[in-house]
């Protein structure tokens, strides 16, 4: 019986070889799934910040709409469009839109919030005054939103990123 192998040995290193891949898929899919999960998260918390900032800030300089008009995008730290906490200005929505316009990507001041893939849209009660950002058929990974006043009218800005 010298240089025999018994078929039970045989089916046991079977089986063992079966249990050790079935649980190297499986940490690698629960993996993935936590990767992506943190993506999302991450995802998420900016986009909460940026449309905070949007909804609540004025800006700096607090004038960065005379900044655009003079041709100084880039004298612009942070770009917020509010006059007051959810009450934001129209003219520095339009100023916004002016600049998303822009063709020189590194010009566009939404870069100073470090977008990647996005969409941001801003509404009054009647119509969109404001989208920035790709346009795309693919379903956005987050999407979020805040109701505003726009001098006095209701609207809502909504901000989608990839």
């Amino acid at each position: 019986m010298l240089g025999q192998i018994r078929i039970e040995f045989v089916f046991g290193l079977l089986v063992f070889a079966l249990i050790i891949f079935f649980i190297v898929t499986q940490s690698n899919v629960l993996f993935s799934s936590l990767l992506t999960d943190s993506k999302i998260d991450t995802l998420k918390a900016k986009a909460s910040n940026v449309i905070k900032i949007l909804a609540e800030d004025k800006g700096e300089p607090l004038n960065w709409t005379d900044e655009i008009e003079s041709g100084h995008p880039e004298k612009v730290k942070r770009v917020g469009l509010a006059l007051y906490p959810y009450n934001i200005s129209k003219n520095k929505v339009y100023n916004l839109s002016y600049n998303c316009s822009n063709s020189d990507p590194y010009k566009n001041l939404l870069w100073n919030f470090e977008l990647k893939d996005y969409r941001l849209k801003v509404y009054n009660s009647t119509s969109e005054i404001l989208f920035c950002g790709f346009d795309t058929l693919e379903p956005a990974a987050v999407i979020e939103t805040r109701y505003v006043y726009i001098e006095g009218d209701t609207g809502k800005i909504t901000l989608e990123l990839w």
